[in-house]
């Protein structure tokens, strides 16, 4: 026993076990490396392309929760102000309101004060959207895509009766979803069939 600090010491096979343990323990085999990385390469492979799916839903669910939002934007303030209130299509040149039934551009949210339609100056605008990600676009389907103007009376009814919007993804034929708005002015969201 070692008197001045009251233990044995410690005996050479007992430190040299020690010594390997603490060896062995430090690091990874190139073999370990090369199967890990070839686990992680065929985990991403399958995880990549459905999560670019999932984020490509994702975007064109927020480009029809914003359009519906600012459909009820429209609504609500028609009904709070007591005066007509008029979403458009924006034409992708002038930025101003187009007779053509394209959303993708984006839209414009206006009180319609003298109540003819058009967007005039020194007429309120409420919202204003640029065109939106997740390269969805807007088309309306019905009635005929004659005129890009969603027309709410003071009362929040629609003018001119219920509309269809279709949501086609870019890439593809058949829309995704459909945004209906009744003759009061409520919209939903549905599956397309």
């Amino acid at each position: 026993m070692n008197r001045s600090h009251g233990t044995l010491p410690a005996s050479p096979s007992i430190a040299n076990a020690r010594r390997r343990r603490i060896q062995t323990a430090l690091g990874l085999t190139l073999i370990e490396l090369l199967v890990s990385i070839a686990v992680l390469t065929v985990l991403l492979a399958i995880g990549v392309p459905s999560f670019a799916a999932m984020a490509r839903q994702w975007q064109q669910d927020a480009a029809i929760d914003t359009f519906v939002g600012d459909v009820r934007l429209a609504r609500s303030t028609a009904v709070r102000t007591s005066r007509p209130v008029v979403m458009c299509a924006l034409d992708h040149k002038t930025g101003a309101c187009t007779p053509q039934a394209n959303w993708t551009v984006g839209w414009m949210v206006f009180s319609d004060l003298d109540a003819d339609g058009a967007f005039d100056a020194g007429e309120p605008v409420i919202a204003h959207r640029g065109a939106q990600a997740g390269n969805a676009s807007l088309i309306e389907a019905s009635p005929s895509p004659s005129e890009a103007r969603l027309r709410f009376r003071n009362n929040g009814t629609l003018s001119g009766g219920g509309v269809k919007l279709n949501l086609t993804p870019e890439g593809t034929t058949h829309p995704a979803r459909l945004v209906v708005l009744n003759f009061m002015g409520r919209a939903r969201v549905a599956n397309v069939e």
